[in-house]
């Protein structure tokens, strides 16, 4: 058997351009349109050929309550917490993007969100992506550190914590990555540094309804 290429959007592009869209100014971010991991080569660019609104917590889909919501990739649902909503059209620009979700509230100018995105890949990929991601964080000057494991229903999810600055805003972003069935699937959790705690039992809390299909 030929393995096929992947091509999976690296986490430190993740960390870097979609924070963005937890930021309440008005402001209009061209993420990059990445086609594999190499292409990342300056996580601090935000030039790109599609331009998404980053205006805050206004996401693109009311969630009731309890509603489950379906990645675009069709492996897993999961039931956002309370007040969160789907903002995945903020992220169109960005190759292999899953889902988004984003929180209505704010703190210190923030809403907490998160994204994920999916691709074609194994463990090997997601280790190199993971490493490669940590290396980009860094030489941008950003605080990387270990995060602790995550389960994601029943698979262990691997990453690491980064803190910076952006807009004003000091950030916490959250980076995990799992496989399933031949996927690498990278999630990203952002919140302001205050609400960082807030922001984890959030992500526990989703974790806990999260099922693979």
């Amino acid at each position: 058997m030929i393995a096929r290429p992947t091509r999976v959007v690296s986490v430190g592009v993740l960390t870097c351009t979609l924070v963005l869209t937890g930021c309440s100014k008005e402001t209009t971010a061209s993420p990059p349109s990445v086609s594999s991991s190499s292409a990342a080569d300056s996580t601090g660019s935000t030039s790109g050929s599609t331009s998404g609104s980053t205006s805050g917590a206004s996401g693109s889909a009311t969630i009731a309550e309890g509603d489950e919501v379906r990645g675009r990739s069709g492996g897993f649902t999961v039931v956002p917490p309370e007040g969160w909503t789907e903002a995945t059209d903020k992220a169109d620009g960005v190759a292999d993007i899953d889902l988004v979700l984003l929180s209505s509230k704010k703190v210190d100018a923030f809403a907490n969100n998160l994204v994920i995105t999916a691709s074609d890949g194994d463990q090997s990929v997601l280790d190199d992506e993971l490493a490669k991601g940590r290396q980009q964080l860094v030489a941008a000057g950003r605080t990387v550190s270990s995060a602790p494991d995550k389960t994601v229903s029943g698979s262990t999810a691997v990453g690491f914590t980064t803190t910076f600055q952006q807009q004003g805003v000091k950030v916490l972003a959250r980076s995990y990555g799992v496989t399933r069935d031949g996927r690498v699937y990278l999630l990203t959790l952002s919140s302001s540094q205050d609400d960082a705690t807030h922001a984890m039992a959030e992500f526990d809390e989703l974790l806990s309804t999260w099922t693979w299909t």
